[in-house]
């Protein structure tokens, strides 16, 4: 079997093999570790390579296989957390100089989960620092390739997340979302990506940034691989998504906003999408909800109150520490009064019960992930100014899910850089999985 044809393959189809007996765990993680370790390039999107525990995972998985008593789908499937997720005996950095040295006592409860289903992690990705940028870029520790363009960034926080998929060094990761985290990179990337709803996913043992909206989701090839993640983290037996009939589909294009400034080939991939949406059948209708921008001005206050709130004491100790754009980000939450940021909280409240009932009748809303392309890291590095206005840009459709804890998937269209977004209501992955199941065979 030739693996290099891995980089095609989904999770489904390798647990295939390895439940047939065509290749076992073992061989499956030689092959990832050398991989990563033959490719110099991988030191920018692993911070560390868990290469002991991942073959002991392995052998584990291969003795189950070969007695018939695989754990799941997911058992002997190698994939990458993102370094800001405590694994028992190892550092977790956050993408940070300023974070903690010493290594973690256990793992996060949703690593335990999947360790538990028999998943081989690989290692912990590179990330932007401290979670807080969309683009990607971080002279703080590194900056994961992007393999579509390597003059360009791969969307962020989640960077080298995307990159450890997209590279082939690992079958899929998991990342987190406060703003569009997971989504990015994943569109930045061409895979998929699931933003879960606020709480659904337990996040205990993962480094906070905006506890209010920080979640947790996988980044891989399909949307059904999404789902096997999704429900081994949550061990909440989820019914399965099940593939649904595109004329039954009615949709929501909301025009605000989300189309202001987008990039050519963006807006017309988006469309193209759409178009065949239609024609397969689908409804899409066309509107303007007030609740949008009402959100995206209230999160200028709400999520640099919190960040600065969680990061403020390390990030004072040693400022110098920290690449100037991100730090200053940061600082914007310094001077926000408590009154202003409950106010905002409680106002952010309400408009999500509004918005809610204004959707009612919607199975999603379908908006471009991101409305620009990745920048180059050269620019980006030279000019802070162009930095900030870039990251708000890239995060400014995204971080409207987290505002009012939607959960969303971004789909990959025929357009490189380009993803379709699905938004849906407050625990309903399933639902929105499965109708990225249908949208993901006719776009």
């Amino acid at each position: 079997m030739d693996l290099e044809n891995l980089r095609y393959k989904t999770i489904k189809e390798v647990s295939e093999w390895i439940e047939a007996g065509q290749i076992c765990p073992e061989e499956l993680t030689h092959f990832y570790l050398e991989k990563i370790s033959s490719d110099p390039k991988s030191k920018d999107v692993f911070t560390e390579v868990l290469k002991n525990s991942a073959l002991d995972s392995a052998k584990e998985s291969k003795k189950r296989a070969k007695r018939g008593m695989r754990k799941g789908i997911l058992d002997g499937i190698p994939i990458s957390v993102k370094d800001l997720a405590d694994i028992a005996g190892h550092l977790t950095r956050g993408g940070s100089s300023l974070t903690d040295t010493k290594k973690a006592k256990k793992n996060a409860v949703f690593v335990e989960k999947l360790y538990s289903e028999g998943v081989i992690i690989l290692g912990k990705t590179h990330m932007t620092e401290l979670a807080f940028s969309g683009l990607g870029l971080n002279p703080a520790t590194a900056t994961p390739p992007n393999p579509l363009n390597e003059k360009l960034v791969s969307g962020g926080s989640s960077s080298g997340s995307a990159v450890s998929v997209s590279r082939n060094y690992c079958l899929a990761s998991i990342g987190s979302d406060t703003g569009g985290s997971v989504r990015i990179p994943a569109a930045w990337n061409n895979l998929v990506g699931l933003k879960t709803t606020h709480n659904i996913i337990d996040l205990t043992g993962v480094l906070k940034l905006c506890p209010s909206f920080d979640t947790l989701g996988p980044i891989c090839k399909s949307v059904e691989d999404s789902h096997f993640l999704f429900d081994a983290m949550t061990n909440a037996n989820f019914q399965k998504p099940t593939k649904l009939k595109p004329e039954n589909f009615k949709f929501l294009v909301i025009k605000n906003m989300f189309f202001e400034n987008i990039d050519n080939d963006i807006n017309n991939s988006f469309n193209i999408a759409i178009e065949k949406i239609i024609q397969s059948g689908a409804t899409v209708e066309y509107k303007n909800l007030s609740e949008i921008d009402s959100a995206f001005e209230i999160s200028k206050t709400v999520f640099p109150a919190e960040a600065y709130g969680i990061w403020h004491h390390e990030i004072e100790k040693n400022p110098e520490k920290m690449f100037v754009p991100i730090r200053e980000r940061f600082r914007s939450g310094r001077d926000i009064a408590a009154c202003d940021y409950i106010f905002s909280l409680h106002k952010l409240l309400e408009l999500r019960m509004s918005f809610l009932k204004k959707v009612d009748g919607f199975d999603a809303i379908l908006a471009p992930t991101s409305p620009i392309k990745p920048p180059s890291i050269t620019h980006l590095l030279d000019n802070h100014d162009f930095f900030t206005e870039k990251n708000l840009l890239a995060l400014r459709n995204t971080r409207i899910a987290n505002s009012l804890n939607l959960c969303a998937l971004t789909l990959p269209t025929k357009t490189d850089f380009s993803g379709l977004m699905l938004m849906g209501r407050p625990n309903s992955e399933v639902e929105l999985m499965s109708i990225g199941l249908s949208i993901e065979k006719i776009k």
